[in-house]
């Protein structure tokens, strides 16, 4: 095994367990699926309902209805985009954004109980290296992108 195979394992083993700690502390009727939709709308501002269905593999009726949901559930507002009224955004409403900061916080709590025998330099470090690779892989995507 060569050492991009043995870093491909340990960052997918490092997101599945990192999954598996946060999914139970996720319940209710907003499930993890529905965490990960509303932090995706809290990092970026707001999203369109094409991006809903893009990140998660569903056909648009299915995106649809998942906004419906978060929007019964009073954690988002949809309205249509001014410049073409086929776009519909979803941001999230302030009872929304509760919901994110305190899931945030509780996220931020674990991985300190978790990591409390990690130094703050390694810990920064992990952060560096795992911000480099990110930009790495985001410019390999915008490279792509451009040639297609």
């Amino acid at each position: 095994m060569n050492i991009f195979e043995e870093l491909l394992i340990s960052l997918k083993r490092a997101s599945e367990v990192s999954i598996s700690v946060m999914r139970p502390r996720d319940t209710g009727e907003v499930n993890h699926g529905l965490m990960i939709l509303l932090f995706m709308i809290y990092s970026k501002g707001q999203i369109k309902t094409n991006e809903i269905s893009e990140h998660f593999g569903v056909t648009s009726g299915a995106a649809t209805g998942i906004a419906d949901k978060l929007e019964n559930l009073g954690l988002i507002e949809r309205k249509r985009s001014i410049e073409d009224r086929r776009i519909v955004i979803s941001t999230l409403t302030a009872k929304g954004l509760d919901l994110v900061e305190a899931k945030k916080r509780e996220h931020v709590q674990l991985y300190e109980y978790i990591l409390n025998d990690f130094s703050n330099e390694e810990i920064i470090k992990t952060i560096q290296m795992l911000n480099k690779i990110s930009a790495k892989i985001e410019s390999y995507l915008t490279e792509q992108h451009e040639e297609d």
